[in-house]
């Protein structure tokens, strides 16, 4: 998934910061699957396919037995149909906001984003690029240069955002592209275990009658029949048994993910923020923060008297409850451990050692 390794919040175009840079051309905004420009991973998607499309129906299938053809020419067509559709529909709706949608003209170039100005694209509902009130969960995408209704994550796949109003018709087409592959393979195998066991249920057609020898095969059936001989059809064969098992693998990744974000409730964008916020949080510098929270109390500590010191103390460890179970602080920074301080005493005052001592004692007893 290419879409994990961009940045979400990034916005493009954005004002330079600097005076005397190049100020960027704001871009317009893209309506759908459709609009320039096409991604290759979209023409890569039609041609993959076509492909198995046509070896299914013109090679394969043709192969299997008469009370089995029918049967897969049904439930593969079918399959192949409906995700041609429900794909085809979730590149070509746009799935912008409504307000988005109804005031936005997509001629007009987007206005330049000024940080200067505003910390965010979005705040308080409200999308200062697009210029309009936007739904709690919309996202302004870089990509497509809109705020997207439920944002979910932008695909190179549909070269199209993947929101509120196209999600089930993404997910339709990632499922019903999982189930044509698993026949596929299914058959591909049926047809390799019986060239090996049985090779004459591979040629049950009417027009293997006119084929005398065994090595001849007929390709294209049964509109346009091609004579060939056995290594073709077997090396067509494992090439696309090679090329369903890689993409069923790789769309069967997606559509477990997407049913585990369906039972938590959550998008993909969400899952990717959450993530992000996780690994940052392990960060050595993360850490860093933390331990300097935890130190400051200490540090505050020495200039209070002892009793508020001994306050202090205590309302550290409620609120740092994970700090009962260490032996020391110490142990988080060793390096940074400072010797134990020595207070010297002045013999010719005696109220000054009397108020020494005091301080002592109180320090021991903390």
């Amino acid at each position: 998934m290419g879409f994990c390794t961009k940045k979400w919040r990034r916005v493009i175009p954005e004002a330079p910061a600097k005076e005397g840079k190049q100020i960027l051309v704001p871009r317009r905004s893209r309506v759908n699957g459709w609009s320039k420009p096409l991604h290759s991973f979209q023409a890569a998607a039609w041609i993959m396919f076509l492909v198995l499309a046509f070896a299914s129906f013109f090679i394969f299938i043709p192969l299997l037995p008469q009370e089995w053809k029918y049967i897969a020419y049904i439930v593969t067509g079918g399959l192949f149909f409906f995700h041609f559709i429900v794909h085809l529909i979730a590149m070509s709706l746009d799935p912008a906001e409504d307000s988005v949608r109804l005031k936005k003209s997509y001629t007009e170039p987007l206005p330049t984003f000024d940080r200067s100005k505003h910390a965010h694209v979005i705040q308080n509902q409200y999308c200062h690029l697009c210029q309009v009130p936007v739904s709690l969960k919309a996202k302004h995408c870089s990509a497509c240069n809109k705020c997207i209704s439920g944002f979910d994550h932008h695909c190179k796949w549909l070269n199209n955002c993947v929101g509120t109003r196209n999600y089930w018709y993404f997910f339709s087409s990632v499922a019903s592209a999982s189930a044509g592959l698993l026949c596929l393979i299914v058959i591909l195998l049926y047809i390799f275990t019986q060239y090996f066991l049985n090779p004459e249920e591979l040629r049950t057609d009417p027009q293997y009658q006119s084929v005398s020898r065994k090595n001849t095969w007929l390709l294209f059936l049964p509109l346009f029949p091609v004579r060939t001989s056995t290594p073709v059809v077997l090396g067509i064969g494992v090439s696309m048994l090679l090329l369903d098992i890689m993409t069923l693998v790789m769309l069967g990744h997606l559509l477990i993910f997407h049913l585990y974000l369906m039972a938590k409730k959550m998008s993909t964008f969400e899952y990717m923020t959450q993530g992000r916020l996780r690994q940052d949080a392990k960060t050595p510098e993360a850490k860093k923060g933390l331990s300097i929270q935890i130190e400051l109390p200490q540090e505050a500590d020495e200039d209070l008297s002892p009793s508020a010191r001994g306050k202090g103390k205590h309302k550290q460890f409620l609120r740092f409850p994970w700090c009962q179970n260490m032996c020391s602080l110490s142990t988080i920074h060793p390096k940074k451990s400072s010797p134990p301080k020595q207070t010297v005493v002045d013999p010719n005052s005696s109220a000054s050692g009397k108020q020494t001592a005091d301080r002592e004692h109180l320090l021991l007893a903390e």
